[in-house]
This record gives C-alpha cells, sequence and structure tokens, in this order.
C-alpha cells in the first residue's frame, strides 16, 4: 500500500508547477496571430481603419456653405481661405459641371474621398512596417491625431493635405515625393511651411538624419506656393488678406476681420491670450489628443537618446514649440497641432516602431505575434480628441440653461456640424 504513494508521486516536478493556462494562453496568441497574417491585408487594413472611426466618431463638414466666396471670387482674391487652392479649385470644377456644392452628394464625395485617403495611408504605411507583414505602423497612426483630424473634419481641405504629406514623407520615389509635396503645398501652404520647419528641426537629432532632404522639400514647396499666393492676393485682390498678410495690421495694433470665434477687437495679444487659455484648459490630455498612441513612441525615443540636452529638444519640438504655434497662429488646437505636426508624427511613427520592431527581436516566440498582439493593443486603446472634450453633447443643454437663466438669447457660432 505504501509503494502505491510512491507511484503516484510526478514524474516532472516542473511540469505540476507550470500553469496549465500558460501553455493554452502561448498557443492561442499564436494561433491569432497566424490567423492574422494569413488574412488578406486589405482586410486587416479595412477592420483597423474602422476601429479608428469607432474610436473617435466623425463629422461632416459643409465648407463651401461657410465660405461661399472661394468658388465666386477667384478673380479678386479676399478670402484667406482661398489659398486653399488645391480643394476650392476642385469645389470649383465641380460647381462648372453644375453640380451642387451644398448637396448630399457633394456630402457623399468628401466621405469617399476620406475614406481613400485612408486606403492610401494604409498603403504607405505597410510599406515601412518593421517586421514582415506588421501591422503596428498603421495601427498608431489610426490610433493617433491624424486619424481623428481625418474622420472630424470630413469636407474641408484637410484630408488633400494630410494625402500629400504621406506621399511626401512614405512613398519614396522621388517624382512621388514632389507630387506629395505639391498636393500639400496648393492644399494649404501656411501650415506646411510651418510642418516642414518642424521636421527639419527634428531631423537636426542623429536618429531623425535620413529626414531632413524630405523636411527641405516640403519647405521649398510651401514657400514656391506661398509666395505666389501673395503675388496673386497683392496683383489682383488685397495683400494684407492672406492668412500670413492679416497678421501684420493685426499684431500693430489694427482691428480686423477675420472668420474667427474669439473677439479680434480686443487686440493681438489679449487674443492670443485668450486662445492660449482655452488651447491649454486641455492640460496633458493635449498632447495625447494630435500625438495619440504616438505618444508612448516618442517615450522610447527620449530613453534612447545619449544626452539630456537631446531629449529637452526632443521635447521642445515635438511638444512645447507646436503647442505655442498653435495658439499663436492657428485656432483650431488639436486640428491645428495634428495638421502642423503631421510629418514629424508620421517620422516618429516609422522610427519608433521600427525600434520596437527590434526589441521585439529580443523576446522569446514569433516576432510577427509580438508585433501583431501589440497593433491589437494599440488599437484598443481610447483616442481622446479634444474636440470632442470642447464639443461634448452636453454643451448645447448648458449653453441653453445658461442662456434661459440669464434671459438672454442662445449664443449660436453659426456651425452646420
Amino acid at each position: 500500500m505504501g509503494s502505491g504513494a510512491d507511484v503516484s508521486e510526478p514524474m516532472n516536478p516542473e511540469a505540476e508547477q507550470q500553469p496549465h493556462w500558460t501553455g493554452q494562453f502561448r498557443s492561442s496568441a499564436n494561433s491569432f496571430a497566424l490567423f492574422v497574417a494569413t488574412r488578406p491585408t486589405w482586410i486587416i487594413a479595412a477592420v483597423l481603419i474602422l476601429a479608428s472611426m469607432v474610436k473617435s466618431g466623425f463629422v461632416v463638414w459643409n465648407w463651401f456653405e461657410l465660405s461661399p466666396k472661394l468658388l465666386t471670387e477667384w478673380s479678386t482674391p479676399a478670402n484667406a481661405f482661398q489659398s486653399n487652392l488645391l480643394f476650392n479649385a476642385f469645389g470649383t470644377a465641380w460647381a462648372s459641371a453644375g453640380l451642387d456644392t451644398t448637396s448630399l452628394i457633394w456630402q457623399l464625395v468628401q466621405i469617399v474621398i476620406t475614406v481613400a485617403v485612408f486606403a492610401l495611408i494604409a498603403v504607405l504605411a505597410m510599406r515601412h512596417s518593421a517586421i514582415g507583414s506588421s501591422y503596428l505602423p498603421l495601427a498608431v497612426i489610426l490610433s493617433s491625431g491624424l486619424a481623428a483630424v481625418l474622420w472630424r473634419e470630413i469636407g474641408r481641405y484637410d484630408a488633400f493635405f494630410l494625402a500629400g504629406v504621406f506621399i511626401a514623407v512614405l512613398a519614396g520615389r522621388t517624382w512621388l515625393v514632389w507630387l506629395g509635396v505639391v498636393i500639400a503645398a496648393t492644399s494649404s501652404p501656411e501650415q506646411l511651411l510651418v510642418a516642414s520647419i518642424f521636421l527639419v528641426l527634428l531631423s537636426a537629432l542623429p536618429i531623425f538624419r535620413d529626414w531632413r532632404g524630405i523636411g527641405l522639400r516640403l519647405l521649398a514647396g510651401s514657400i514656391a506656393v506661398l509666395i505666389a499666393v501673395q503675388i496673386w492676393f497683392t496683383v489682383q485682390g488685397d495683400p494684407l488678406k492672406t492668412r500670413i498678410g492679416i497678421l501684420f495690421p493685426f499684431a500693430s495694433g489694427e482691428p480686423i476681420e477675420a472668420a474667427t470665434g474669439y473677439d479680434t477687437k480686443q487686440g493681438f495679444i489679449k487674443f492670443t491670450l485668450e486662445k492660449a487659455m482655452v488651447t491649454l484648459s486641455a492640460g496633458p490630455a493635449l498632447v495625447w489628443s494630435y500625438l495619440g498612441v504616438a505618444t508612448l513612441l516618442l517615450v522610447l525615443v527620449i530613453v534612447v537618446q545619449r544626452s539630456w540636452l537631446k531629449s529637452i529638444y526632443l521635447l521642445a519640438v515635438v511638444i512645447v514649440i507646436p503647442i505655442i504655434t498653435s495658439f499663436v497662429v492657428g485656432e483650431d488646437r488639436t486640428r491645428d497641432l495634428a495638421l502642423i505636426c503631421a510629418p514629424m508624427i508620421i517620422v516618429l511613427i516609422v522610427v519608433g516602431t521600427g525600434m520596437v520592431g527590434e526589441l521585439v527581436e529580443g523576446l522569446p516566440g514569433n516576432p510577427r505575434t509580438w508585433l501583431i498582439w501589440l497593433s491589437v493593443l494599440v488599437t484598443l486603446i481610447p483616442l481622446t480628441y479634444f474636440y470632442m472634450y470642447a464639443e461634448e453633447p452636453f454643451r448645447y443643454l448648458k449653453e441653453l440653461i445658461i442662456a434661459v437663466n440669464n434671459g438672454v438669447p442662445l449664443d449660436q457660432d453659426g456651425s452646420p456640424r
């Protein structure tokens, strides 16, 4: 009888100590990664794009209902939005064909254009994957403010601008890079000017040195278009009505009229301080709103810097300087930040996910499995877009209660959203 107890002892004590669920978890993780890796790329990309829309929601604008002069006053330019040449030319061609730029069909076309830009981003991002068929760069892009702006600004020039920037930064071939430069510069030369300066500043760090040439091309394209626009306004319209021209009289204390939600009569300094207070009221969430998950990659890149000066310089270029710039010459907070930082965010994501790819090479198991699961985790991280903070669902009710309580008319900003 005693010998029976000895027989019942485990043959391998270590096997008994290892929980059964560990092996089952590894098997399930590998099976899922294999399932994803063997699916057509376009299906996985479509799922990631859909997830990004669910996370940020979407808003459809009617741009030409807001600014009809964009189409009717090409010969006498006096509207700063006319510098968005490519989108306005597209609207003009649409109207010239006898189609209505305030119709449902026009809105649907803008949605199709936005989805097409996402498809373009997916193709370009997949070419810069860290290892094999990794979806991590695309997942991070779709979990950043770039994707949120695209979804929440449907019907504006943002899709054209970001399409040009992505082509310029990620296309690779010289002629495609210049095509992207032209598209971005003719979509928004002022924002591209700032964005290209940021990319050139970022390329001063050794880890981003390879991107300096693209930054200089973007800078050259933006300056060329800005000069052309300024000449156009000077010869045929009002030179002080461009986005840059209007800053000179405003900074000198002259009253101006501009499409803004702030009071321009209070002067440039108070005007800027008000925008700064509104911008900074979001706190750290503002950084997350335009960088999104790329914030984690920024931390990774900071860690690998060999000196504190380089780390501080990186923080200044990616966070401090863009935020200050956004409330000095911008107004839309997250939207402006995402657009003027777009080339820099893309480069940060490409370099950062490449570093992650190298890190997982040293981990046990298949690197592909790690990268696919990281893509899943990135996609599951919520994306808090600052516009959702500024335009929360109960804002209208709050304003209504205040108006009724004070006995004053309800404040309406005229937004068609």
